[in-house]
C-alpha cells in the first residue's frame, strides 16, 4: 500500500465549483457550506489519529501513465490485501468522534447488531455495531455495522461462503433501512483505490447528518437521495413495507443542502424525452429523406438542436438483428421485465472529460468488467463483450449497440443483449448537462433472466445487476 494521503474531496470539488461560478453563478448553490467544511476538517483531523494505521492507497488499474487497465483474470475472486479495508471502520469511528464531541449524538456499541431492528436485512453479516443517537427530535439515528469481527484478518480467497471482507454497512431510522455497504464487493478487480471509497462513505454520512438524505422502499421500488445525486429502481426484495425515511438536521439551527428531484418510478430521463422525440425525429427523418439528397442534407442541416452531431437511433432490421429484446423495451417494458432507472451528478470532471470516458468503455472498466468491443467509440451496430470473473468462474455477456446520442448536451449509447448473455434487456447510458452546466449520469434498464442459470439464481443474479449499476455510477468521478 502508499503511505497515508487524505481524500479532502469537499476541497476540490468546492474549488471547481467556485471557478465555474465565476462564469456561471448558478453553480454558487452547490458549493459546500462553510459549515459542512469545518465539519468535515474536523473527520479529517480526527482520522489522522483513528485511520493511523490503516493507510490509504491508490487505484491499482491505473498505469504509469495514468490510464486505466483492464482488470486481470486473477484478480477476481482474490484480495491479496483484505486488512486494507479496515480503513472504512477507521473512517467511521472519526466521524462517531466529532459527532459525539459536538454534542449531537450519543454513541451505543455492541459486539453484534442484535439490537437493531433492520426493516430489510442486509445481504451480509453484522459484527460490532455503532449506533448513533442523535439529540435533536426528530434526526434520525445512523446505524454503522462492521461485516467482520475485530480480530478477523480477512480473507484472501473470496470464492468462499465464508469469506471475511472488512466492510461498513450504514443504514438510517427505526427500524433501519440498509443504505449502503461498502466494499460492494472487495476483490482485486474491483478496487478503485481507497479514495473512491472513502467519499463515498463520507458524502452518506453527511447527507444523514445534514438532513439531505431521504430513502424510500416500497413494494417492487427502492430509491434514495441526497444532494449529490438520486437513483431508484426495482426492489430486490418480496416485501410489503412501505417506508420512507427522511433525515432531519443534527444540528439546532441548521439549513440542509437542498435535495435532487426524487426519481419517478413511472418515468426516466430516457422516457422524459426519447418516446415523443423520437416518433418526431423518425417522421421528420423519412420525410426530409424522402426528398432529393441535396435537398435533404441542407434541410437537416437547419433543424433546431442539431448543432452538434445529430443523435442517430437506430432500430436494426428485425431480420438481421438477434438482439434478445423487444427494441422498444426501453419505450414499453414488456411484461416480466424489471425496468430500473439511476441518476447521479457528476462531480471533479466536465461533461466532455465524462463523454470522454464513457465512448472509450472507461465506465465499463471502471466497474470491474474486461471489454472487447468491435469499435471506440462504440458506434450502431458495435458489438462488444463484456466478461465478469475468471477461468471457469467468469460470465460472457455480448451487446450490440443499438444507438448512439451525440448532442451538444447529451452524449451516450444504448445496447440490447444478444444470445449468450445471462440477461434480455436493453441498457442506456446517458449524460446530460443543464443549461446551469450541471452534468447528471443516468442509466436506463429493462431486463429479465435469459438463461437457465440466470432464471435459478434470479436472487443472485440481481445482486450482481445491483453492483455493477452501483459501481456504474461512481465510475465517472475521476475516470479521466
Amino acid at each position: 500500500m502508499t503511505a497515508p494521503f487524505a481524500p479532502r474531496w469537499w476541497h476540490e470539488q468546492n474549488a471547481s465549483l467556485c471557478s465555474a461560478a465565476e462564469d456561471d453563478p448558478s453553480f454558487a448553490a452547490q458549493i459546500l457550506s462553510d459549515e459542512l467544511v469545518t465539519l468535515l476538517d474536523e473527520v479529517e483531523t480526527a482520522f489522522a489519529e483513528t485511520g493511523e494505521d490503516s493507510p490509504g492507497w491508490e487505484d491499482p488499474h491505473l498505469t504509469a501513465v495514468g490510464e486505466l487497465r483492464d482488470s486481470r483474470e486473477e484478480e477476481y475472486s482474490r484480495c491479496l490485501d483484505p486488512g486494507k479495508y479496515r480503513i472504512l471502520w477507521a473512517r467511521a469511528e472519526a466521524w462517531t468522534r466529532v459527532l459525539t464531541a459536538r454534542g449531537w449524538a450519543d454513541a451505543a456499541d455492541a459486539d453484534d447488531d442484535a439490537g437493531v431492528v433492520w426493516a430489510v436485512e442486509p445481504h451480509v453479516d453484522r459484527y460490532r455495531t455503532t449506533v448513533l443517537h442523535p439529540r435533536r427530535p426528530g434526526a434520525q439515528p445512523l446505524v454503522l455495522a462492521r461485516t467482520a469481527p475485530d480480530a478477523a484478518t480477512g480473507s484472501t480467497d473470496l470464492t468462499g461462503r465464508d469469506a471475511l471482507v472488512m466492510g461498513l454497512v450504514l443504514g438510517i431510522g427505526e427500524p433501519t433501512v440498509p443504505v449502503s455497504t461498502t466494499p460492494d464487493c472487495g476483490c482485486d478487480a474491483c478496487d478503485s483505490g481507497s479514495r473512491d471509497l472513502l467519499e463515498e462513505l463520507d458524502r452518506t454520512i453527511l447527507s444523514i447528518v445534514d438532513g439531505s438524505f431521504e430513502t424510500v422502499l416500497t413494494p417492487g421500488w427502492s430509491s434514495h437521495r441526497t444532494s449529490f445525486g438520486a437513483e431508484g429502481g426495482s426492489s430486490e426484495e418480496d416485501t410489503d413495507l412501505d417506508v420512507t425515511v427522511t433525515a432531519q438536521p443534527w444540528a439546532e439551527g441548521w439549513t440542509p443542502r437542498p435535495l435532487c428531484p426524487a426519481i419517478d418510478r413511472h418515468d426516466s430521463a430516457w422516457g422524459d424525452v426519447m418516446p415523443h422525440e423520437i416518433r418526431r425525429m423518425l417522421v421528420l427523418d423519412a420525410l426530409i429523406d424522402a426528398l432529393p439528397a441535396p435537398l435533404a442534407a441542407s434541410l437537416h442541416r437547419l433543424r433546431p438542436s442539431r448543432s452538434g452531431t445529430a443523435t442517430n437511433y437506430v432500430s436494426l432490421p428485425l431480420l438481421e438483428q438477434a438482439v434478445t429484446a423487444p427494441l422498444d423495451a426501453l419505450e414499453h417494458p414488456p411484461a416480466g421485465y424489471r425496468r430500473d432507472h439511476r441518476s447521479t451528478v457528476v462531480t471533479g470532471i466536465d461533461f466532455d472529460q465524462a463523454a470522454s470516458a464513457l465512448r472509450t468503455w472507461a465506465v465499463h472498466r471502471r466497474a470491474g468488467l474486461q471489454v472487447s468491443a468491435t469499435h471506440t467509440p462504440p458506434r450502431e451496430g458495435t458489438e462488444v463483450r463484456l466478461r465478469l470473473g475468471s477461468g471457469p468462474f467468469h460470465l460472457t455477456a455480448p451487446c450490440r449497440v443499438l444507438r448512439v446520442i451525440d448532442e451538444p448536451d447529451r452524449a451516450g449509447f444504448a445496447y440490447g443483449t444478444l444470445p449468450g448473455h445471462p440477461e434480455s434487456g436493453i441498457e442506456q447510458f446517458t449524460l446530460t448537462r443543464s443549461g446551469a452546466g450541471l452534468v447528471r449520469f443516468h442509466l436506463d434498464i429493462v431486463s429479465r433472466p435469459a438463461t437457465w442459470y440466470a432464471r435459478l439464481g434470479a436472487p443472485l443474479s440481481r445482486l450482481v445487476q445491483e453492483l455493477i449499476t452501483r459501481r456504474y455510477l461512481r465510475a465517472l468521478t475521476g475516470a479521466c
